[in-house]
């Protein structure tokens, strides 16, 4: 007597979830398009940590300056250099120093990463 109380119990409770808990089918998942490589697997992407980081022409210290950006920037990584002297990332603007950044594996982190900056 007991265990059909409790397989009807356990009914009732798959009826319940079943029709009152389980996902509406008016909710669509959208897959944002803008940026084709934001999930691409060979495709990093960094964020500025520094208040403000100019952005050099060549990996070094001492080369011009071609452009600035701030704290919480969200740039697509298009090369690396790794120097005795420290590593470089390499933007469409310039190069950064990689004290000036931190990397990210696509797009989607990098703007949440960046979110927590401001």
């Amino acid at each position: 007597m007991k265990c059909k109380w409790i397989s009807f119990c356990f009914a009732g409770l798959l009826f319940f979830l079943h029709f009152f808990v389980s996902c509406n089918k008016n909710n669509t998942i959208r897959f944002d398009e803008s940026e084709p490589l934001a999930f691409a697997y060979d495709v990093s992407w960094a964020v500025v940590v520094d208040s403000y980081a100019s952005l050099k022409k060549e990996c070094d210290w001492d080369a011009e300056t071609v452009g600035y950006c701030r704290r919480g920037t969200v740039l697509q990584v298009t090369g690396k250099f790794l120097s005795p002297d420290g590593n470089w990332y390499g933007f469409d603007g310039g190069w950064l120093p990689e004290t000036a950044v931190d990397v990210y594996a696509n797009k989607l982190k990098a703007e949440n990463a960046a979110t927590l900056l401001k």
